[in-house]
């Protein structure tokens, strides 16, 4: 591979900023999480940069998890505080970090034309740094014919990959979203339903363990889904889903619920059959899913699951 121009790579990211002032920071990763570079919105001032820093391991370990599994992808996401935008370009990725109130609708054009020229400065093709300002970059045209806000929980028992599930669906690592003293973690994320429907969530994984239970009970109001998870190869997670299903009917009123068995990938371990599952869902009137938040089998399809249900709720 040819030695890229960081020189180069750094005038056109410095444009980038300078054409869209809701960019905070752009970034380029290799593959392997290794920061090459990276330009800060000269606007910010010593607490924000200190916070876009402090940033650099969590996306670092994202990346290098997402390709070690095979799970990297183009991709936006919002968290509490920020926005974020993944680009890969050959072995190398583009990493935006914005402000919460910037429009991805216009930031997504803007980081595939960057994307492009970076492309042409790995590949030792000589190009014009300049990016145009807001308005040059046509603005995709797509749409949603419908558009809902969802706020969903996800719960179970400590351990039975409830956050692991939360990272894969979300494609997002940032633990600094996590509220350790308040037993939350909070990410927010957007969904396509069929090309048409835009479905924004916003994602709450309770804390399972016990000495959480008074508090929980807050985090339900305004939840309007939620999924359920056990570990098929844990009998305890399992014989405690009625504990949690009393607690959701406690602090809910008639939400639909998605149960869920987790950790399929781990056959030889398995001690809940997934008969067991589905009568177990039957008997609460849920929906029954089986899943592997480890390789994502079936992640994306749980939650198109209970996208369904509350839809129908809303209609």
């Amino acid at each position: 591979m040819l030695k890229i121009d960081l020189s180069l790579v750094n005038k056109v990211l410095e444009n980038l900023i300078n054409a869209l002032t809701s960019i905070q920071a752009a970034m380029i990763f290799d593959n392997k999480g290794n920061l090459l570079t990276s330009m800060m919105n000269s606007t910010l001032d010593e607490e924000e940069i200190g916070g876009t820093t402090s940033l650099i391991s969590f996306i670092s370990d994202k990346i290098k998890i997402d390709f070690e599994t095979g799970l990297f992808q183009n991709s936006s996401l919002s968290t509490d505080y920020r926005k974020f935008i993944f680009r890969q370009i050959d072995d190398l990725i583009l990493v935006l970090i914005c402000d919460l109130k910037s429009d991805l609708n216009i930031i997504n054009p803007y980081s595939d034309y960057v994307a492009t020229k970076i492309l042409k400065i790995n590949k030792n093709v000589q190009i014009d740094p300049s990016v145009p300002t807001l308005g040059k970059i046509e603005r995709p045209k797509r749409k949603p014919k419908n558009e809902y806000v969802f706020k969903i929980l996800i719960l179970g028992d400590a351990g039975v990959g409830k956050t692991t599930t939360t990272v894969r669906f979300a494609q997002a690592l940032f633990t600094s979203e996590y509220k350790p003293t308040l037993g939350v973690n909070i990410v927010r994320n957007e969904f396509w339903m069929n090309d048409t429907d835009l479905i924004h969530f916003s994602i709450w994984d309770l804390a399972g363990q016990d000495r959480w239970a008074s508090m929980r009970g807050i985090y339900y109001s305004g939840a309007q889904g939620a999924l359920l998870l056990f570990d098929t190869t844990r009998l305890d997670s399992f014989r405690n889903l009625d504990k949690w299903i009393k607690e959701i009917n406690t602090n809910t009123i008639n939400i639909p619920v998605v149960l869920v068995g987790n950790k399929i990938d781990l056959k030889d371990l398995r001690k809940v059959s997934k008969e067991e599952g589905i009568r177990k869902a039957q008997e609460y009137g849920y929906r029954y899913i089986e899943t592997s938040a480890k390789t994502s089998e079936n992640i994306k399809e749980t939650f198109k699951l209970l996208v369904k249900d509350m839809i129908k709720g809303k209609i």
